[in-house]
């Protein structure tokens, strides 16, 4: 056999003419190991030319550390950005169609919108939208699939040192074991909207691994002579000179999947494009000999030549997809104001750059001491530094001196080491130069997740630096993991809950007005209005100007004049502010003064036309004033602007249905529910609907899917009234008596089940349950009602009229009630011989509530029988329009067809007169 040409002791044989480049006990290039040759590599090894290939203890020990230190946060909840990136996004819902992944920011809001954030990560989003159908909304299911990500990257990270660098051993497992514990990576993990950064990060060494593997095989052609170059990593040596060529075009090949790789990790998260930096800076490490004799003005070698090619097919990458990412902001930067990042927009020259020189001062320090962490450092949480001797100015001096110091070290150290320190500084500054406020505006002061990548670096340096400690170099690392790994375990904890990250944030930022806001913010939503109200004021203290405390303070307050005034200087603080013109209509429109918040609805919806509360509210003023065009044109316009939104879908199907349109209403909660099948509030909608359409069987169905969805009260209520109107007492029974357990002041529940006992006679019980309720709401109408219905049965009349009157000129909303309250305040005079009392709470009944049967039929019969016969036949027809299979009211309209022909023939005996319903009749009784 040919001898095998390769790598052997301290020489090395090139793929060109023999010649071997460095004598016997010459020393081998840097940044190049010796090797073994292919007669050393254990049975079925496949990997590089001359690569050993790595202990599988390696890989296993910094897999299980980057799992374990992690395995406590996988319990937490959907916290902060988590629940309007997936718990809310219909884009993770699959509410959407996956086609508009790609046309959404990282929220789900469309990238054309001038409000979009503009973050472009569809592939994040898919993964989430992947899990979600594989594991449900479950946050589990979210929290394992990071840590299973963070885990590949911990691998990915331990074989590029390998396979890059070739560290010795002991040196790669303390950077992967450092980069897999460290606490700063809790955002990117624990957090779940981090992923982005964890997936940007995979990709972003997978970009790294791949050019590497370019500049090995292209650089088979031309091996560096002695004292030329730096060279490559051992396995970039041909070892016959036939593969030559198809090395080339191998090369060419992981290059171009290195582009492909970096636009894989660009669609994950916006900075992994600087991978492209980082792969020209490490070909630049690899052959730094090349540029210095070229800078020195020296002949140009044969290595030259690729490299200038492979960086120029780095630029041109680098342009395609940054055109790309800008082409997809629809010409529209992202909008950002100085709550987000108060130094770049401070009108002071010396505080923005003295300030944000000192962010990477803090963003190191985070790296090197993370005991301070927060997950939002907005709002004055670094004061700015308006003055140069301000002492925060020394640690911005020491981090840029460091950094010319790692720099001169790296390229005075001979070998792997002196590689690796530059590498090192490549993967900590340039991933985080988007950051700096360098190239634009970010949206942020300081963020932990954007560390996530820059920390490759960072583990790489502190584990060359602890592979000179010599005896001490064990406990060292042992202590940093120890001390890591405790503070992650910790950090995970904050992260369980959006209760314990605010309660985290405040211990840590107590000056941050944001912190005060989202802690507000969740104690409202849990219904503690007075602490809301007090961090709510908190952060006005620290933030003035703070638009939405003073919008959302504004809406806790009682008094309306103060809560004006809050709606106001929200306004004053930020003059687009939708939510604000929107709450100050409320507050009109409970004044009485519609006008005016006919006005500020309509305003609210100029700053942001795709509000769904202010098109609902808006809709409902215009049908009030008549304007029934012009509030479906304002449901039309916003399902035409968003198609897919379910709750589109079922405002536009609840005005329908207000207005009398059920098919129409119909087709729209259909819709609402292919879209969104478990949306507890279309589902009840739709129930509602189908139970006017007497479709009694598909209504219970709808009810018992909502309940199944999310428990709530009024629905487990509106299904015991299901069951009541169709004499199921026994199953209203058991719903309103659920309903009580869990809800024992609810007095329309009471007010139901008294009605059940009202129809199993049991009077005594109904009767006492209905005095509970009037107890506690003497006017209620309801009550009073069934009350009066109950003394009726039980012949107590004069006790009853008290109380149909009572309740029937107290009444004024909803008009359906006051319409049954009239009409039965009608039955009982109509009893009482008051024929012409009767007559006008009956004609009262029917102008509330045109559809009210019980009353058409009882007015006609009393024209009827006063020989008004027209009348008296527009009411019977009125009737039997919404019940034609009624039977009386058939009787009733066969006897007055009998008096007008009589009127017309000889006298005969009188017929008998026209009979009324009566709202207690056991027929009609709800």
């Amino acid at each position: 056999m040919t001898p095998e040409r390769g790598i052997s002791g301290a020489s090395m044989l090139g793929s060109r003419g023999g010649r071997t480049e460095g004598g016997a006990g010459g020393s081998l290039p840097s940044c190049q190991c010796a090797s073994r040759g292919r007669h050393n590599r254990p049975p079925g090894w496949r990997g590089g030319e001359g690569e050993t290939p790595p202990p599988t203890w390696l890989y296993l020990t910094v897999w299980m550390a980057s799992v374990l230190v992690y395995l406590n946060g996988l319990t937490g909840d959907f916290v902060h950005d988590d629940v309007s990136a997936i718990k809310t996004n219909p884009d993770v819902l699959g509410t959407n169609p996956v086609s508009h992944v790609f046309l959404n920011d990282y929220w789900g809001k469309p990238m054309s919108d001038p409000s979009s954030h503009k973050s472009y990560r569809p592939l994040t989003i898919l993964t989430f939208r992947w899990t979600h159908s594989m594991l449900g909304l479950r946050p589990l299911g979210f929290h394992l699939v990071n840590v299973l990500l963070h885990s590949c990257v911990c691998l990915l990270l331990t074989r590029l040192l390998l396979r890059l660098l070739h560290l010795p051993q002991g040196t790669v497992l303390s950077a992967g074991l450092i980069f897999a514990t460290h606490p700063v990576h809790t955002e990117a993990v624990t957090g779940l909207v981090g992923r982005a950064d964890v997936l940007a990060c995979l990709c972003f060494l997978a970009t790294l691994l791949s050019y590497h593997r370019s500049t090995c095989t292209a650089s088979t052609f031309d091996v560096p002579r002695r004292g030329e170059g730096v060279g490559v990593g051992k396995e970039c040596v041909s070892e016959e000179r036939g593969e030559e060529e198809g090395r080339g075009w191998a090369g060419w090949a992981w290059l171009r999947g290195a582009g492909v790789l970096a636009g894989v990790g660009t669609l994950c998260k916006e900075h992994a494009l600087t991978v492209l930096a980082v792969c020209a800076a490490w070909d630049i490490i690899l052959h730094r000999t090349h540029v210095w004799r070229l800078l020195l003005r020296r002949p140009a070698t044969k290595g030259l030549k690729p490299l200038v090619r492979r960086l120029f097919s780095l630029a041109i990458m680098g342009s395609v997809l940054l055109a790309v990412r800008l082409w997809l902001q629809r010409g529209s930067p992202p909008v950002f104001s100085d709550q987000d990042n108060p130094a770049s927009f401070t009108p002071s020259l010396l505080a923005r750059t003295l300030t944000l020189w000192y962010l990477p001062a803090m963003n190191a320090w985070l790296l090197l001491c993370p005991f301070t962490l927060s997950h939002d450092w907005q709002m004055g949480s670094i004061p700015l530094i308006t003055s140069p001797v301000d002492p925060r100015n020394l640690a911005s001096l020491c981090l840029y001196m460091a950094i010319l110091l790692l720099l001169r070290a790296g390229c005075l150290t001979k070998g792997s080491e002196g590689c690796g320190v530059l590498l090192a500084l490549a993967l900590l500054i340039l991933p985080f130069l988007p950051a700096t406020n360098l190239f634009f505006t970010v949206g942020f002061v300081v963020a932990e997740r954007v560390l996530y990548i820059p920390s490759l670096g960072y583990a790489v340096l502190v584990s060359v630096g602890l592979s000179r400690m010599g005896r001490l170099r064990a406990p060292g690392l042992l202590l940093l993991l120890l001390v890591s790994s405790c503070r992650t375990l910790h950090r995970n904890t904050d992260w369980h809950s959006r209760q314990s990250l605010f309660l985290a944030g405040l211990r840590t930022l107590p000056h941050n007005a944001k912190m005060h806001y989202n802690y507000a913010n969740l104690q409202r939503d849990l219904g503690n209005t007075d602490l809301a109200t007090h961090h709510y004021q908190e952060a006005i203290r620290l933030w003035p100007g703070h638009s939405s405390a003073h919008n959302n303070l504004g809406t806790l307050l009682s008094d309306p004049a103060q809560a004006e005034a809050h709606f106001r200087l929200a306004l004053q603080a930020h003059p687009r502010h939708a939510h604000a013109y929107y709450n100050l209509a409320n507050l009109r429109k409970k004044q009485g003064r519609l006008g005016e918040a006919v006005a500020l609805l309509e305003e609210s919806l100029r700053h942001d036309a795709t509000n769904r509360d202010a098109v609902s509210s808006l809709a409902v003023l215009y049908g009030d004033d008549g304007r029934m065009t012009d509030a479906e044109n304002l449901h039309l316009t916003l399902l035409a602007a968003r198609p897919e939104d379910p709750i589109v879908h079922n405002n536009v199907a609840t005005f329908l249905h207000k207005v009398g349109r059920r098919e129409a209403a119909l087709f729209h909660y259909e819709a609402a529910l292919s879209l969104d099948p478990s949306h507890p509030v279309a589902l009840a909608n739709t129930a509602a609907l189908m139970t006017s359409l007497h479709h009694n069987a598909q209504a219970e169905r709808l009810y018992k899917r909502a309940l199944e969805v999310s428990w709530e009260a009024e629905v487990g209520e509106s299904l015991g009234r299901l069951y009541l109107n169709t004499g199921r007492l026994e199953d209203a029974e058991a719903a309103f008596t659920r309903v009580l357990s869990l809800h024992p002041h609810r007095l329309s529940s009471t007010v139901c089940l008294a009605r059940v006992r009202l129809q199993q006679r049991s009077y005594s019980e109904s009767e006492k349950l209905l005095q509970e309720v009037l107890a506690q709401d003497p006017s209620h109408p309801e009550a009073l009602l069934h009350l009066s219905l109950l003394y009726t049965l039980t012949n107590h009349t004069h006790t009853a009229l008290t109380l149909a009157h009572r309740a029937a000129h107290n009444c004024s909303t909803p008009p359906t009630l006051c319409a049954r309250l009239h009409a039965h305040y009608g039955d009982l005079l109509n009893d009482r011989h008051n024929t012409e009392g009767a007559a006008q709470s009956y004609q009262l009944a029917v102008e509330l509530e045109p559809t009210l049967t019980h009353a058409h039929v009882n007015l006609g019969a009393l024209y009827h029988t006063m020989g008004d016969y027209g009348r008296a036949w527009r009411h019977y027809l009125t009737a039997h329009g919404q019940e034609p299979a009624n039977t009386l009211l058939l009787e009733n309209m066969e006897k007055l067809r009998r008096v007008q022909h009589l009127h017309l023939q000889p006298p005969e005996p009188p017929p008998l007169p026209p009979r009324c319903l009566h709202l207690a009749s056991p027929a009609h009784h709800p």
